[in-house]
This record gives C-alpha cells, structure tokens and sequence, in this order.
C-alpha cells in the first residue's frame, strides 16, 4: 500500500500490547507510528480511554494526532472538539437499576459533562473495595483516576449530561463471559443506545457512537474514503470496526468472539510496517 491511509489503532490490548506499566508503549509500536506519520499516513487513536489519558499517549509520539476517545462520544479532530455525545439520563438510571437489581455488589462509572470516572456500588464488602484499589494501583501509568462518591453518582444522574456508562464484572474469566451474556441481554432491552463488551465490562453510549462511526465522521472532513482506512484492534467494542472497513486487523490474542469479525490478524501492532511497505 503506497497511497495515504488513515490507520485507526486501539490502545488497550492493541497499541498498549504487550503492557508496559512505566512506559505504556514498546518503542517498536513508536517507532512504527512515527515512521508512518513521516510517510503521509495519519494515524487516529480510538479507544473507551478518555481524552486527557489519550494526551499522554500522543506525546509519546511526539506528533499530532487525532483522538477518538470513550468509545466515539469525544472526536478530537485537528485539535478541535468536533463530536460530544450524550445519553438519555432515563435511560442510564434505567439500565443501573436493572443491573443492581441483579447483581448488587457490582463497580459501575458514569463520564458526564462534569466528572470522569465516577462510580457507584452498593456494595458493602470491605474485601471488594481493596480489590478495585488493589487492582488500580498495579496499572501504573495505565491509571485513570476515578472518584467513588455514591451521593455525589446520584446526584449527576439527575442534574448532569451523561456520556457513558460503565459497568464492571470483575477480572476472572467468568467475569468476562458474564459480561458478554449480560450486554447480549441488554441489547435486546434497550436497543435505543449503543452497547459494547469489552474484556469483563459493558460500555453504554448513545445510539449509534461506536468507533466506527467516528471514524467515518473524521473521513467526511479529511477527505478520505472507507478504502484508505486501515483499523486494528483486540476488543468487542472495535467490532463496529470490522464490520464497517476492508482493511480490518485483529491482535492475534484476541478472544474468538472478537476475531471471527477480522479479516486478518496481526501479533503487534508495528507488523503493520509490512501491509504500509515502511
């Protein structure tokens, strides 16, 4: 491929593969992007991350580039905020009332127009809130903060613009497939919002913003078409990805659900160096 293309990478369990706490990306995947930037390719970080966690990641590359962030609700293009979606309260209060109607000692988070990151859970075992501190400290630079107030959760609910909704089954391996029944579950009641599966979470936006869709909003101000975009990712809610363009690659280690939507597959991400010719 030696024509421009605009390469879509994902960051967890893609561009931040294999993990590295203190430098949150190996100098190969660095060393790829910058070299594809130099060739006239550009590159978009697509990712459930937010905005301001994204920034770290681009000043590693030391280059501009374009963000993708909370699963295509924010689109940071050129530097501006062009896309800033919000979901219905009702809905959100609706979907967390059913949730922990269910299962009661779940982590759940909701972004709005005034907080990052703010969780909620009924919960009141001792050993699972050292769980969730226990498993955030060890992120290291792949921490995002986050703000666990019940009163102050409630009260955005009410007096806030939602963005998403969060909802966190834990870290084992019947944490993740719990996770995948239950947003197939969801989708069924609430088709009037987006819902992804990712990993043991459920991300809830609004109808429609996924990353695919902002890709193609990014394409209809660049002048680019569907053809020109190469995308890579590892999760269930880079699935709109494949579905939409040709050129999809799937990290290798992927889960099998995630995977049948790829047509090809990749180990890392600078094994893309092949498929641009750098």
């Amino acid at each position: 491929m030696n024509s421009k293309k605009l390469i879509a990478i994902d960051l967890d369990g893609t561009l931040f593969y294999p993990k590295k706490p203190i430098s949150l990306v190996i100098k190969k995947n660095i060393l790829f992007i910058q070299d594809a930037i130099k060739a006239g390719h550009e590159i978009v970080f697509v990712t459930s991350r937010n905005h301001e966690f994204v920034q770290k990641v681009v000043a590693k590359v030391g280059s501009p580039i374009d963000i993708i962030s909370k699963n295509g609700s924010q689109i940071v293009y050129k530097n501006k905020l062009i896309q800033n979606t919000f979901v219905d309260n009702q809905i959100i209060q609706s979907i967390i009332n059913e949730i922990i109607t269910k299962f009661p000692t779940l982590l759940i988070s909701i972004d709005t127009d005034q907080h990052t990151n703010l969780a909620f859970t009924e919960s009141k075992q001792k050993w699972l809130f050292f769980i969730y501190r226990l498993y955030y400290l060890i992120q290291g630079n792949y921490r995002e903060a986050y703000t666990l107030d019940n009163e102050t959760f409630k009260q955005a609910l009410s007096s806030e613009k939602i963005q998403r909704l969060l909802i966190y089954f834990g870290l084992s391996k019947k944490a993740k497939k719990l996770a995948h029944d239950e947003s197939e579950r969801l989708m069924k009641l609430y088709p009037q919002v987006e819902i992804s599966w990712i990993q043991s979470l459920i991300e809830i936006s609004d109808k429609d913003v996924n990353k695919a869709n902002a890709i193609l909003k990014i394409l209809s101000l660049n002048g680019m078409k569907e053809e020109d975009v190469i995308v890579v990712g590892d999760s269930g809610n880079d699935i709109p990805m494949f579905k939409t363009f040709e050129h999809a690659y799937c990290m290798s280690h992927a889960h099998p659900r995630v995977k049948k939507y790829a047509k090809y597959f990749v180990n890392h991400v600078y094994d893309l160096r092949k498929v641009l010719g750098l």
